[in-house]
């Protein structure tokens, strides 16, 4: 079940510094975290071909089994591998409509993080840690690849696989003028 498209801000909590006063001395404030940069709508981002033949060869994913899909707002690509079943996904749900969601039962382990300084998320949807998405956030849209460890595969952290390859992709990623 998809969150769907939520337009939450959430903005600035981080932001604001913390002053801490010790009888008559004021410690400096805290510097806050930068906010990442604004980034431009990548609803015309074709996630099935943001990699090439030989960088998903390299991931260890067989191009030729690619299987395109388009449901519901999801649109993106699956691949097969020896270790894992890749899935690069253009969604027209928001980082944000996500994040309204984090407590919902069926995101594990849902987290804030950033893939090359741009704003994402990540979360498992198997309580056995067999799969992870990590999301980036792309304007009107989210972007999401998605690594899927089959049960009686070796042990594999499908989170940092998910983001090595988003930072593989978002380099790729339209952003904002400066």
């Amino acid at each position: 079940m998809r969150p769907g498209a939520v337009a939450v801000a959430i903005v600035g909590m981080l932001a604001a510094g913390c002053t801490v006063q010790t009888g008559a001395q004021k410690a400096a404030p805290t510097p806050a975290s930068p906010a990442p940069p604004p980034v431009v709508n990548a609803n015309g981002v074709d996630m099935c071909t943001i990699l090439s033949d030989p960088e998903l060869s390299s991931l260890g994913v067989q191009p030729g089994t690619r299987t395109s899909f388009n449901k519901a707002g999801v649109v993106g690509c699956r691949w097969r591998g020896a270790s894992f079943t890749l899935s690069l996904e253009r969604d027209n749900s928001t980082l944000a409509g996500y994040q309204a969601h984090r407590q919902d039962p069926q995101f594990i382990n849902f987290m804030d993080n950033t893939v090359n300084g741009r704003a994402g998320a990540h979360f498992g949807v198997d309580p056995k840690g067999s799969q992870c998405a990590q999301l980036m956030d792309g304007g009107s849209v989210s972007l999401s690849v998605s690594v899927a460890v089959p049960a009686n595969s070796p042990p594999f952290d499908p989170c940092a696989e998910a983001l090595q390859i988003a930072q593989m992709i978002e380099p790729r990623l339209p952003k904002a003028a400066k």
